[in-house]
């Protein structure tokens, strides 16, 4: 099961990890999930819902309604945060947990706001979400390997942002000014999540795959994690992918899957 990351939006789906798909499922069922409002999966009912627990709530009753007895989980950037703390929610059912360069799984590390005002100082461009030329700022400006920035790529992800759901869901979010009350909540679990796994909880085998050139989780940040893990779990590995970005899986996408399948194939031969 992949979770996607990124803010709530209708450009953040599971579309993200499309250029895995065919070589994950040479050897799994390959499930990838919308999170809740966001892709094409509708918003909470109420605004006040909005918040982190309705992220943990939708995963897990993903995993029950495929009455899924037990999965690996993948989880990138805000969704290694959310893979993770599904992880400690329901660990009898992760057989396996791979995160993908996590600054919301932490721990933190330097001042995060200011790299991200530093990756989107680009109000002199004028430029909205709704545009492709804005998604092809995102990507370049958070990926090494640029190759997979096709127009279609970009035209696709403005598209998602331009559907009225995803409308709702920014102005829910911004206009509204849910996302603060959303944004304290998602610390409020990650203190929750970083004490479980001080307790223990995490013990299946854990694979954090770094990419060395990400602008948003430095590698201090990446190897706090993996040490956080490590305390109590002996079964973690690392991966480092040198010029790469944030987007591991789409910079480098067969040698990304196939770091997982042996991952995978070694703990559960």
């Amino acid at each position: 099961m992949l979770i996607h990351g990124n803010n709530w939006s209708g450009s953040s789906s599971a579309n993200s990890w499309s250029k895995t798909f065919e070589y994950l499922s040479e050897e799994f069922r390959v499930l990838a999930v919308d999170r809740i409002g966001c892709g094409l999966t509708d918003n909470p009912d109420d605004p006040s819902e909005f918040r982190y627990q309705s992220d943990i709530d939708h995963i897990i009753g993903f995993v029950e309604a495929l009455e899924l007895d037990s999965f690996h989980l993948s989880g990138w950037s805000r969704g290694g945060g959310l893979a993770t703390r599904v992880a400690v929610e329901i660990p009898d059912l992760v057989d396996s947990l791979i995160i993908c360069n996590s600054a919301t799984l932490g721990p933190a590390a330097g001042d995060g706001m200011h790299r991200r005002n530093i990756i989107f100082e680009m109000d002199e461009f004028g430029l909205q979400k709704t545009d492709p030329e804005w998604m092809e700022y995102f990507y370049s400006h958070y990926s090494h390997e640029k190759t997979y920035i096709t127009d279609l790529r970009c035209r696709t992800a403005a598209y998602m942002e331009r559907r009225e759901k995803a409308r709702e869901t920014a102005r829910i979010m911004d206009d509204q000014g849910e996302m603060e009350h959303w944004q304290a909540s998602l610390d409020e679990h990650m203190n929750e999540t970083h004490q479980r796994i001080k307790a223990g909880v995490l013990d299946m085998p854990v694979l954090y795959v770094f990419g060395r050139d990400d602008p948003t989780v430095p590698p201090v940040m990446a190897l706090a994690a993996f040490d956080m893990i490590g305390q109590e779990n002996a079964d973690i590995r690392m991966k480092i992918f040198n010029r790469c970005g944030h987007m591991i899986f789409l910079e480098y996408p067969e040698e990304f899957s196939q770091t997982v399948t042996e991952f995978i194939t070694h703990w559960h031969s």
